[in-house]
Order: structure tokens, then C-alpha cells, then sequence
């Protein structure tokens, strides 16, 4: 009988738990500017940005259209983001990729990288509204709230893994 693989870094879960941790940012992108006295909109817009340009701060670009963009702009990235980490779980060792406070570090690690790829290199060349904000809290989000839930998603992954390969090993009475 052939033995089915189940793998936590597939492109499929890298992507949707990417997508899932995505949620989680804007969720916490959202909250932060309103707890600023900002528009909830703001982070919506500047994800939107990304296509629309700076235009999209104007009132030219109506706020439904903005929120279309920008969550579909923003689950892109995310999703990309996701199947990227999931190439680096793969290259995690076999003994930390299932321990909640090894992947913890690492997934919280790589959040502070996707803010500097996305705010201080892509940003600072592209999208300066990304600099408008300020960003230590940017960097703080983006390890508490994309790379902790995602790095989460893949332990739990991993484990669920660990468990069906025990199951499937366990011989038959």
C-alpha cells in the first residue's frame, strides 16, 4: 500500500496559512490606526496604493473600491509571504519544526524581515506612504501578528504530521 506524505510546507498550506496570517495583520493594521486617531481605512489605502498609486488618498478613489484592492493586494502578499516561509520551514530542522518556541522565534524573526523587504527596501523605492507611518510599531506587528500566527500554523502543521506518520507506522492487529 503506498504511504501518503503529509508535509507542512507544502505550497498549498504556505499559501493559504500566509493568507490566514495576512488576516491576522490587517486585523491588527486596522485596530493600531484607529488607536491612533487614524482612519481605519489608512492601511487599506496604502495596500491599495500598491496598484492605484498615491491617487488612491484622494477622494478620487471611493472607499469600497479602495477596500476591494486593497484586501485582495494584501492577501496576495500575504500568500506569498506564507509560501515563502514555507520554503524555510523545509530547511528548519526536523527537531524544531514541531516545537511551539523554536518556530515562535523563527516565524517572529522572519516578520521583521518581511517589514524590512516590504517597508524599507520596496517601500522607501516605490511606495513612500509605506515610511508615512511610524514604524517601530510596524515592525512590531509584523513579528506579533504575520510571522507568530504564521509559524504557528506550521508547528501545528508539523505536529498533525508527526502524529498521522505514528499512526500509519503503528502496525495493524
Amino acid at each position: 500500500m503506498a504511504r501518503r506524505r503529509y508535509t507542512p510546507w507544502s505550497a498549498t498550506n504556505g499559501l493559504l496559512f500566509g493568507m490566514a496570517a495576512g488576516v491576522v495583520l490587517a486585523l491588527a493594521e486596522v485596530v493600531l490606526a484607529v488607536a491612533t486617531g487614524d482612519s481605519p481605512m489608512r492601511p487599506v489605502r496604502m495596500s491599495a496604493g500598491v496598484i492605484l498609486g498615491p491617487a488612491v488618498f484622494s477622494a478620487q478613489v471611493p472607499d469600497g473600491t479602495a477596500l476591494l484592492l486593497g484586501v485582495g493586494v494584501h492577501l496576495a502578499i500575504s500568500a506569498v509571504v506564507g509560501l515563502f516561509y514555507s520554503v524555510l520551514d523545509a530547511l528548519l530542522p526536523p527537531d524544531g519544526r514541531g516545537r511551539w518556541e523554536f518556530q515562535a522565534a523563527v516565524g517572529m524573526l522572519y516578520g521583521i524581515f518581511v517589514w524590512l523587504v516590504n517597508f524599507q527596501f520596496v517601500g522607501r523605492g516605490s511606495y513612500p506612504w509605506f515610511l508615512d507611518v511610524p514604524q517601530f510599531p510596524q515592525i512590531v506587528l509584523h513579528a506579533i501578528f504575520l510571522g507568530l500566527p504564521l509559524s504557528t500554523l506550521f508547528t501545528a502543521a508539523e505536529r498533525r504530521r508527526l502524529l498521522l506518520d505514528a499512526a500509519e507506522s503503528t502496525p495493524a492487529r
